[in-house]
């Protein structure tokens, strides 16, 4: 059975341009949305430096015309994949500025994660041939030890800016070009002649390589092409606009990496539609709540580890003016009603709104509408997005409230893996449908719509002697306990059942702090016992930690607690 968008939402109302490069579609603007481009776009939230969307195509050309000085580049002249410059950095105002003055000169962006190992960018600057670095003050050092394994020039690192205030310690970045200087050289340079792009060639053109989460193995390096984030764009802004008049320009959080899948859409779309986009290096909740109450931001997106957070710090809406706030879009998996029902007893006025999307999907499949909301589903599908389920043998699964892999069709999905044919074959079916690898069922509405609920991943399913269990279920279950600040569960090897799980919990600061770690575990045991039936019964399979490792996406690395003594 396909599933499709719901018929309340209507179509794409422009045609999706395929001959523009990324940063030219998104500072145009969207058509017939009310616009003045002298208005701020992107606001530094530590130092208030700001820039509109004229400011920003500026200092594109600026910035490409100073990559010209100093790489002899052109933006017409030599192959996109002999321009592939790396950027490693925490959030700046002048992150998409940099990838779109990339772009301007026909090149390709690497997008490397701040929390990402020397190795892992070692390895991802080798698959993609990259040669330019462009680096923030924290990061400096590592990128000096990537170069140095790599024998890439010093005059190939570049600085990004932090803003003035972040930094209690600065550290000197002597010696290295900032961004700045390139932005001078830049405005004493000739004007860059335009691109000439064909008609389809934002189809094939790739804007980003990102690495994937790598929560359940390698990494791999995800090729999106300019249409595919554009398209997407286009999605989100057609099923958000569905149920209003028109898009009241709204103030919005850039916490989540910009390096990140997550991140490239909340630029991208803000930009277009006219937004402001409050930017702050990386997460920090005092920061960011102070951001909220100085910037009146309307709009947060975040992800569960934040709002878990949240909500179990309620004294934290009592130290900021958080009344801003209308909208909480989750980018991750659903959020039960236990942990709305927290969030809603400090903030009820407070909409909460769940995305789920892959790198490989570019970026968002599904989203929630304000005005059907349901705890624990990801929403329904975008415009020209379509989805099936099938189970463990490949077959199709037919009807709601069935549970199996979800595919994904749609004209947005990325091009493959770099180098990995073996993994780009190995991520879509014989008719060209996108394998997710995460497990979903659909559920029709109260209100109508059909409703996709994301289960687990496959890799993390858990296979008690033949039946297969969700490890998610346990861990909504442990959620509800309200000794539990955060949980994970894993699949481990039994002699007898083949597979059980095991939970690593993060206990509650404030809450039977008196209770002993063995007391609390046989507690917890019998907590899933009373709502669960045997095959996801934990026993002694509960181990404390004090955090569980994530990503930089919020996701739980499975991985690395399967490294954790037994």
């Amino acid at each position: 059975m396909v599933f499709s968008t719901p018929d309340w939402v209507s179509p794409i109302p422009w045609p999706v341009p395929d001959s523009l490069p990324l940063g030219e579609f998104t500072l145009n603007g969207a058509d017939g949305v009310p616009r003045d481009d002298s208005k701020p776009v992107v606001i530094d939230g530590v130092s208030g430096k700001q820039y509109s969307r004229e400011d920003l195509r500026q200092r594109v050309e600026w910035l490409a015309a100073g990559l010209v000085e100093r790489l002899g580049w052109a933006p017409n002249q030599g192959s996109p994949w002999d321009k592939v410059v790396a950027i490693y950095s925490l959030n700046t105002i002048d992150l998409f500025a940099l990838s779109w003055a990339i772009h301007r000169l026909n090149g390709i962006c690497l997008m490397i994660h701040p929390t990402s190992s020397v190795g892992e960018i070692v390895s991802h600057m080798q698959a993609a041939k990259c040669e330019t670095l462009f680096t923030c003050q924290t990061l400096v050092a590592t990128a000096v030890g990537v170069a140095g394994k790599l024998s890439i020039a010093q005059r190939r690192i570049f600085t990004l800016p932090l803003p003035d205030g972040f930094l209690k310690n600065p550290e000197s970045i002597d010696g290295f070009t900032g961004l700045e200087e390139l932005v001078n050289l830049g405005l004493q340079a000739p004007p860059l002649e335009p691109l000439a792009w064909k008609e389809g060639q934002a189809k094939e053109q790739i804007a980003y390589l990102c690495a994937t989460s790598g929560t359940s193995g390698k990494q791999k390096l995800a090729m999106i092409s300019h249409f595919a984030i554009i398209h997407n764009i286009m999605q989100v802004s057609t099923y958000e606009k569905t149920h209003k008049e028109s898009w009241r320009p709204q103030c919005t959080s850039g916490v989540i990496p910009f390096t990140h899948g997550y991140g490239i859409e909340i630029g991208h779309l803000g930009a277009w539609r006219g937004e402001q986009l409050v930017v702050l290096p990386r997460f920090d909740m005092q920061l960011m709540l102070q951001s909220v109450q100085d910037h009146r931001i309307e709009r947060l997106y975040l992800v569960p580890p934040i709002i878990v957070a949240l909500a179990n710090n309620a004294f934290l809406f009592d130290l900021f003016d958080l009344s801003s706030v209308r909208t909480v879009v989750n980018g991750a998996s659903g959020l039960d009603q236990s942990l709305i029902d927290k969030v809603h007893a400090v903030q009820p006025d407070w909409t909460i709104l769940t995305a789920y999307g892959l790198t490989e999907s570019v970026f968002v499949s599904t989203f929630t509408s304000a005005h059907n909301t349901w705890p624990g589903s990801s929403g329904s599908l975008l415009p020209l997005t379509e989805a099936k389920l099938v189970d463990s043998n490949g077959r199709e699964v037919q009807g709601l409230n069935a549970s199996g892999e979800i595919l994904i069709r749609a004209p947005n999905v990325f091009k493959g893996y770099l180098g990995n044919e073996q993994a780009t074959r190995d991520s879509f079916d014989q008719d060209g449908w996108l394998r997710t690898g995460d497990i979903g069922m659909f559920k029709k509405s109260p209100g109508g719509p059909e409703h996709l609920f994301i289960l687990d991943r496959i890799k993390e399913m858990i296979k008690v002697k033949g039946l297969q269990v969700v490890p998610v279920d346990i861990e909504l279950v442990l959620r509800e306990h309200p000794a539990i600040a955060d949980v994970a569960v894993i699949g481990v090897p039994d002699e007898n059942a083949g597979e059980r799980a095991k939970a690593f919990v993060v206990r509650s600061k404030t809450v039977q702090v008196e209770v002993g770690d063995e007391d609390l575990a046989e507690e917890l045991d019998d907590f899933v016992q009373d709502r669960l039936d045997e095959s996801h019964w934990l026993h002694d399979r509960v181990v404390f930690v004090d955090a569980l490792p994530k990503s930089q996406s919020g996701k739980v690395l499975k991985r690395e607690l399967r490294t954790l003594p037994a």
